[in-house]
């Protein structure tokens, strides 16, 4: 059974693992932990902000990741959203259920937007945020600016 719970200290090394695996997976320019300092210290960039952190777990094994940044009372980024290769699709479709968790907690915490970045070259994630509702935009029409793994991104915009 999978189980999407939130971050804990104990899953830190899975979630960088996880992470890791997914952005270099032979597609895009290789991204360290060092590219990303949000990684070492989720408490605090994700949680202490009051956004949250969530982890997708089947017979303790973590398989999928999704957080929320707040950056304004009505903006939060959507950011670590990976899912192992093999729950992407049916039966799984472990995205789905993540970023539905995702968006139930932005919607109740009251935020007006999500924005989130990815590279240029991964057409399934775009796909997987348009039929969500997310809205292509232009780097010069992000209504905040903020640090980013990739210099070659493309930024999605979702209304709640």
């Amino acid at each position: 059974m999978i189980e999407i719970l939130p971050f804990q200290p104990a899953d830190a090394e899975h979630v960088i693992s996880l992470v890791l695996e997914c952005q270099n997976d032979g597609t895009r320019p290789l991204v360290t932990v060092a590219d990303q300092p949000d990684l070492l210290d989720i408490e605090t960039s994700y949680r202490r902000s009051g956004g949250n952190f969530w982890v997708a777990k089947e017979s303790g094994r973590l398989i999928g990741t999704i957080g929320l940044i707040p950056q304004t009372k009505e903006l939060a980024l959507l950011r670590k959203f990976f899912v192992h290769a093999s729950y992407r699709v049916a039966p799984h479709h472990l995205g789905q259920r993540l970023f539905s968790v995702l968006l139930a907690f932005a919607r109740q915490a009251g935020y007006k937007t999500l924005l989130l970045d990815t590279p240029k070259n991964t057409e399934r994630a775009h796909r997987f945020y348009e039929k969500a509702g997310f809205t292509k935009i232009d780097a010069s029409a992000l209504p905040i600016h903020y640090a980013h793994p990739y210099a070659e991104s493309d930024f999605f915009l979702l209304s709640l």
